[in-house]
């Protein structure tokens, strides 16, 4: 707002403290006088007594609604505008409000208030136009009335001038009818030319670098374009400079001004005139020339000015048009942008009216297809009476979740709500949330993974103490019996007590693989194995009427985390096991060892040639178009009903083989079944992975003293038996906290500490930096059965010599002690579980 004009008042009408106060310090720094009202009746008696220029009026408030307001302040102030301000979005309240006098409609909450500015300050607008709309009609009612009135009282030689006002009254209002600028200046050129008997002319309208030719009645003479400055003393500078109509009546006559950027003319006469905006600012230039004799005179020069002068006010209108019609625009994109479908439909017949663009992508059809049919045939049967269900409301109703069904079989689901427009016409309103859908869904799976994580994890640790316990006392026995040279058969079942801890041990480790999200880091992994874990898992969960075959001709390893294959076959399995669930088949799994070349296959960019092992996954289900089989890999594509799968299987499995650096090749026939065929490269070196500790010590037994501290007495007891059989010393604590006071007084007696993890009051890591803190060079050994807090990159930051993974064999055992208590830095061994 610039200096010296009248402060606009506005008043906030709004039960709300917190709105008030925001509202009131957005404006006024924005300089308005701002008057507020907590309710609908005090606003009416503000509105009655001051004359306020806007008024921002909430819908929802105690008393007195803001519909009751709005229709009784537009009794009391008319020409005010009224913006109604609503946080409950219903479609028949803005319907009311505009039909009960609101100039405008903003939704709560204004989280731009730069949104609100514009709405005030394009409200303001308006009522200037109307304002001034209104004024220009009595101004010019009366200025014809002073003029005609001063004509006919003027002597009858002045006849000629009534007949030529008149002309410009027509012309006045043939001009308000123009609705574009450049349809205006060519009007108001021929016009200027017709009353002055002009020869030539041109009309020159003001951008921001200089002037545009907009008309040009001898085509070919006047320039397109003059660029500021013009020159100072041409004809089009000096009526921009001035603001006034400027006549020569003879060219070459001395003193005529220099050219404006061309050759301009050379003889006859000229007239020029400003065409304001109505503010006073010139906006453009009407020059007109004249060979014939008589010249141009004062005459001309005056009607050309009052013409120009009602002109400005046509100019107005246009421009204001033209911004009616970009702001229309404005909106209409908006309308057709917007991620929410609107349909408009016949409610009787169910008949598409109209929608927008998202409602094409709703529906899988284009908007003149959906012109073409009703709302039966993108609506399951049974669902659509839901949205033609008769409402005499003009309030929007939501409907609820809504199936919308494409042409290509898949399905969309979209939250609607629908409006009565009229009698026979509903607006239906809906928000594709399939997507939100698949992402609940998943987030569901995610969250039964990790819940099933945290349990595994807890079992494991259990379980694998009681492993720890059986597999250590069991080796035991066998030394006894080795020692005593017992009979084989003795020995046999000593054996498989063993073998059936070691196959327990491997279950618990399928059970925290399958449970993690995550995956570590590669090693060489034989695929063969982990093919048959997944059989054994996936038989219990296939129905007898899915037959299972088999051919393994691969003993060949992939440098992988085994999680990740895991994935791979399950996901792979459990689509084939899906695809056959209604009428059965048979499901192939088969492994072989294939070597590649350019010359016998196109492979994927970046798939070099070379040795790769062959996972082949096939059933004899109900396959797939060449529509589904195009975007199957794509994320949360699926051609399963919502609740019933994420889309995110195959595109993990697609996502895991590029990460191994193979590929993959997907084949299917309707009615016949699918092939997916998944190539990894073998791993050509898998040495390092099958280091072991022999070689690295050559004896187990030591003289050392031990420190061994475990909460499970059985386990602390076994490995005393174990380490001191061997020579070595060892003291046992089943509480971490009395070990660590023991160790403050007698710590200098021992050579290595060996710890669980997971134990009450004091956890392993914790109590051996507890114990660092007292001896910095003490070794120290952790033992683990499953723990969040410890692996072995934690480890190796703690500074921890060695982690052993329970059940603990006594050979690992002797293995890692002695190796630490040589300074060799043993790896780490058992089977540790990865956590994500």
């Amino acid at each position: 707002m610039s200096p010296g004009t009248e402060t606009l008042k506005i008043l906030v009408v709004d039960d709300e403290q917190n709105i008030r106060q925001s509202f009131t310090d957005f404006l006024e720094d924005r300089e308005f006088n701002v008057l507020t009202a907590e309710n609908g009746r005090t606003g009416l008696a503000v509105l009655a007594k001051e004359r306020v220029d806007v008024v921002l009026l909430d819908l929802r408030m105690p008393g007195m609604d803001g519909l009751e307001v709005l229709k009784q302040g537009t009794k009391i102030a008319p020409d005010t505008p009224m913006i109604v301000i609503s946080g409950v979005n219903r479609i028949g309240d803005v319907v009311e409000a505009l039909r009960q006098g609101a100039w405008d409609y903003l939704e709560k909450p204004i989280l731009d208030l730069s949104i609100l500015a514009h709405a005030v300050d394009k409200a303001l607008e308006k009522a200037r136009l109307i304002r001034e709309n209104r004024d220009y009609q009595d101004h010019l009612e009366k200025m014809v009335a002073e003029r005609t009135l001063a004509l006919e009282i003027a002597n009858t030689h002045l006849s000629n001038i009534n007949t030529r006002l008149r002309k410009v009254v027509e012309t006045t209002r043939g001009l308000s009818g123009c609705v574009g600028l450049s349809r205006f200046s060519s009007r108001i050129l021929d016009e200027f030319a017709a009353h002055m008997a002009a020869t030539g002319g041109s009309c020159y309208m003001a951008e921001e670098k200089g002037l545009r030719l907009m008309h040009c009645l001898d085509p070919g003479h006047a320039p397109e374009f003059l660029p500021f400055p013009l020159a100072p003393q041409s004809v089009l500078n000096k009526v921009i400079k001035s603001g006034r109509p400027l006549l020569i009546e003879d060219v070459t006559s001395a003193g005529s001004p220099e050219p404006s950027g061309w050759e301009g003319y050379t003889d006859g006469s000229i007239l020029a005139f400003p065409i304001p905006d109505g503010t006073g600012q010139t906006v453009g230039v009407l020059t007109l020339h004249s060979k014939a004799e008589p010249p141009f005179v004062e005459q001309d020069k005056e009607i050309g000015a009052i013409l120009a002068s009602y002109s400005c006010e046509t100019l107005r209108a246009v421009k204001a048009f033209e911004t009616v019609q970009k702001s229309e625009k404005q909106y209409r994109t908006l309308f057709e942008k917007t991620n929410d479908a609107i349909f408009i439909v016949e409610k009787d017949s169910g008949r598409f009216i109209d929608a927008n663009t998202a409602a094409a992508e709703l529906t899988g059809r284009s908007i003149e297809e959906l012109k073409q049919i009703t709302t039966r045939d993108v609506i399951p049967k049974g669902e659509e009476e839901k949205f033609l269900v008769p409402d005499t409301s003009d309030r929007a109703r939501e409907i609820g979740l809504m199936t919308f069904c494409r042409p290509d079989q898949t399905c969309r689901m979209a939250r609607l709500s629908t409006v009565l427009l009229n009698d026979n016409t509903m607006i239906g309103i809906a928000r594709d949330i399939t997507h939100d859908l698949e992402m609940e869904d998943q987030l569901r799976q995610s969250q039964k993974m990790e819940a099933i994580g945290t349990l595994a994890g807890g079992i494991a640790h259990d379980f694998n103490n009681i492993l720890a316990g059986i597999m250590g006392y069991s080796e035991l026995v066998m030394e006894d019996l080795n020692k005593f040279n017992l009979p084989d058969p003795v020995r046999q079942k000593m054996d498989r007590v063993i073998a059936a801890s070691v196959r327990a041990k491997d279950l618990v480790r399928q059970i925290l693989t399958f449970s993690r999200s995550g995956t570590g880091d590669p090693f060489p992994v034989k695929v063969s194995l982990v093919a048959k874990e997944i059989l054994q898992l996936l038989k219990a969960s296939l129905p007898s009427y899915i037959k299972i075959e088999t051919s393994f001709d691969s003993d060949s390893k992939i440098m992988a985390d085994p999680t990740g294959l895991h994935q791979i076959f399950m996901n792979l399995c459990t689509n084939a096991r899906d695809a056959m669930a209604e009428k059965g088949g048979i499901l192939s799994l088969k492994l072989e060892d294939v070597y590649l070349d350019t010359a016998d296959i196109v492979l994927p960019e970046g798939i070099s040639k070379g040795q790769f092992i062959l996972i082949s996954v096939k059933d004899t289900g109900h396959g797939m178009e060449k529509k589904i089989l195009d975007n199957i890999l794509e994320p949360f594509f699926t051609t399963k009903p919502p609740g019933k799968g994420t889309g995110m299987g195959l595109s993990m499995v697609h996502g895991i083989v590029k990460s191994l650096n193979g590929f993959l090749k997907i084949s299917s026939t309707p009615g016949e079944g699918s092939l997916f065929e998944v190539f990894l490269p073998v791993c050509k070196n898998d040495s390092k992975v099958k280091k072991t500790m022999a070689g690295v010590i050559k004896k187990h037994t030591g003289h050392e003293t031990i420190l061994l501290v475990d909460d499970e007495i059985l386990l602390a007891e076994m490995e005393q038996i174990s380490l001191e059989s061997y020579g070595y010393r060892v003291t046992i604590f089943s509480k971490s906290s009395a070990a660590l006071e023991h160790f403050k007084v007698h710590g200098k007696r021992y050579d290595l500490v060996i710890s669980d993890v997971t134990m009450p009051e004091i956890t392993g890591d914790v109590l051996a930096q507890k114990i660092r803190s007292i001896r910095p060079d003490i070794p120290i050994i952790l033992c683990t059965g499953y723990s969040e807090r410890m692996d072995e990159q934690i480890a190796g930051l703690l500074g921890i010599n060695a982690l052993l993974f329970k059940p603990v064999p006594v050979e690992t055992m002797l293995l890692a002690v002695r190796s630490v208590l040589d300074g060799v830095n043993p790896q780490q061994h058992g089977s540790p579980p990865k956590k994500s």
